[in-house]
């Protein structure tokens, strides 16, 4: 793989615990380097990811929407499309087995260097560098680059990504579990509990469906120990696990689906336009019914209410065609690094499909650039032939 490429990978896996800006500078460097390889033919446009269209298709009708809610000129407007590209670009690269697990180890390195320097800045009280990396009025865990929750969507994918190369490729990536789970118990994205949780249980499932029920033993038992170990260590986690269930702590997310889904009904087909919901919901929290205009609080209500029921079915296919074209790779592979990055992803669409019952993840930006940065990886690892060198 050309040198300056996989430098940018590298800087790329440091970049996601750093401010949203930061992947943006690598990115766009490693649009650079691409372009210059296209020009020089060091990459094919053959290995252009044919499936990345479905990414066009459902921005182009994105924008078709925020064009009827505004005007042509609104088009630019449209968030989003910039968080898959490293999906496309990443995955013309052949990344051979040495480069990806050193991107892997870089990786989870650096997000978990980042969760002991955000404890010691809140246990010892060690000086923040740019900015606290806890949020001072809610004592949860946001990092660099945004809101808890969006911290949570990203720490969780890496953890789920860090699990699977434990299992499936080398159990010395365990060192780094502990710390990356202690970044989304930090976090305290209820959303993100639940979906993690929906994760491991469909791990703990995989190796019964193969026969080995001592593994899904064990597996179960390490599971319930460190569940027990959260527990007992964090006083607020129970507290907060159970809060998800109270309708009096949830009145105001109850209210955001219920706004959402009544605008959606007057507006089914094209909704009210890409990024346009804020406007909807400004006089709801006029009244004190919502505490905020960002979103619905729902990565389904979101896309019903803004883009209408295709919109609504392009977002959620996708997760989907993803999940699914993931699965099957896992499935039909013997070859362990590839088998588990593929188990990976899956589950990384399984923890954002449940997640976003609460969370509007697909419009969290770093949510969507960290797992595309995962999935080029992956698919780059694809183009190397690991099927048939493993």
């Amino acid at each position: 793989m050309n040198k300056s490429a996989i430098y940018l990978l590298y800087a790329f896996a440091v970049a996601t615990v750093l401010p949203m800006s930061a992947t943006s500078i690598v990115l766009g460097l490693l649009l650079i380097v691409f372009c210059k390889n296209l020009m020089q033919k060091t990459i094919r446009l053959d290995d252009f990811k044919r499936d990345s269209l479905l990414y066009v298709v459902l921005f182009m009708w994105k924008a078709f929407t925020r064009t009827l809610a505004t005007s042509v000129r609104e088009i630019p407007r449209v968030k989003g499309a910039w968080d898959r590209v490293p999906y496309i670009v990443i995955g013309f690269y052949k990344i051979h087995r040495e480069q990806a697990l050193r991107i892997l180890h870089i990786l989870f390195l650096a997000n978990a260097i980042i969760v002991v320097y955000a404890l010691a800045q809140m246990f010892m009280e060690i000086p923040a560098l740019y900015k606290p990396l806890f949020y001072e009025d809610s004592g949860r865990m946001g990092g660099y680059f945004g809101h808890p929750n969006q911290y949570g969507g990203c720490i969780s994918i890496i953890f789920i990504v860090n699990i699977c190369l434990s299992l499936y490729q080398d159990k010395k990536f365990l060192w780094y579990a502990p710390f990356l789970l202690a970044g989304i118990v930090a976090a305290g994205s209820r959303g993100y509990f639940l979906s993690v949780f929906a994760c491991i249980i469909i791990i703990l499932i995989i190796p019964a469906l193969s026969g080995s029920y001592k593994r899904m033993l064990k597996y179960s038992a390490v599971t319930l120990a460190a569940l027990a170990l959260i527990v007992v260590t964090v006083p607020w986690f129970s507290q907060r696990i159970a809060s998800i269930f109270s309708l009096e702590q949830n009145v105001y997310r109850l209210n955001f689906w219920k706004i959402s889904w009544n605008v959606f009904l007057e507006h089914p087909l094209v909704g009210v336009g890409s990024g346009m919901l804020p406007g909807y919901l400004a006089p709801f929290e006029k009244q004190g019914l919502i505490d905020n205009t960002a979103h619905a609080h729902s990565l389904y209500l979101q896309a019903l209410a803004e883009d209408g029921i295709p919109g609504f079915i392009l977002v959620v296919g996708a997760h989907l065609y993803f999940l699914i074209k993931y699965f099957r790779v896992f499935s039909r592979s013997a070859e362990p690094l590839l088998k588990a990055l593929s188990l990976a992803v899956t589950l990384s669409f399984v923890n954002l499909l449940v997640a976003g019952v609460f969370e509007n993840n697909f419009g969290a930006a770093i949510v969507a650039m960290n797992l595309n940065f995962v999935m080029g990886v992956l698919e780059g690892y694809r183009s190397a032939g690991p099927e048939t060198s493993g």
